[in-house]
């Protein structure tokens, strides 16, 4: 999952979720404890009872649903390319349909909207400023919000243009421009100092990992 299909820790955890509510249910519907489970005992209609399940007991969605079967047509493909005699085994379990979900169409903020959101924040007050700051980073840098909680000082070059160096995706290292306009770079400046700060805190006071 990481060397091969480069998949973010969020991904890997959904995966790893989802196959553990998987062996629960063998053990509680089919009474066959994790550590006697083979590929054999995976078929095509115990993921299709493993989905009833899912949706009528645990009342998920149809998208979780998706993606509990997304996990097992991997896992089964993966064990298809390295077992050649499990090949039919895991066409069949690849065979298994997704559900059919409409999915909402979520446009573009427009520039009008953009603004409305930047003059959200009170920027009299120490914390609009740092709100302020922090969505003019988000905004400039297309970065997500789990990435930029552990970006450090170190992180950003002020250099023209700006730049801020962010951990991705299986641990790999992308630079994003912070935007061109001064005022913005120093608030995309003040926004990772902050950060710092704040984790300097947690880690001096709370001993935890923010």
């Amino acid at each position: 999952m990481v060397a091969d299909r480069n998949l973010s820790h969020n991904t890997q955890r959904n995966y790893r979720d989802a196959i553990r509510v998987l062996l629960r249910f063998m053990t509680e519907r089919h009474r066959i404890d994790p550590a006697d489970l083979t590929v054999e005992h995976v078929t095509a209609d115990v993921v299709r009872e493993f989905l009833q399940y899912l949706e009528q007991v645990r009342r998920n969605t149809a998208a979780t649903l998706n993606q509990r079967v997304s996990v097992i047509h991997s896992l089964f493909r993966f064990i298809g390319r390295h077992i050649p005699e499990l090949v039919e085994r895991a066409s069949q379990l690849q065979a298994v349909p997704l559900r059919r979900v409409d999915h909402p169409t979520v446009p573009y903020l427009e520039k009008a909207e953009i603004d409305a959101v930047l003059a959200t924040p009170d920027r009299r007050r120490r914390l609009g400023q740092r709100d302020y700051a922090l969505l003019l980073f988000l905004y400039n840098t297309g970065a997500r919000a789990g990435e930029t909680a552990h970006l450090t000082r170190g992180a950003l070059d002020l250099g023209r243009p700006a730049s801020v160096r962010i951990l991705g995706k299986a641990e790999k290292c992308v630079s994003a421009r912070c935007g061109t306009i001064p005022r913005r770079s120093s608030a995309s400046y003040s926004a990772v100092v902050w950060m710092a700060q704040l984790r300097r805190r947690c880690f001096s006071t709370c001993a935890v990992n923010p």
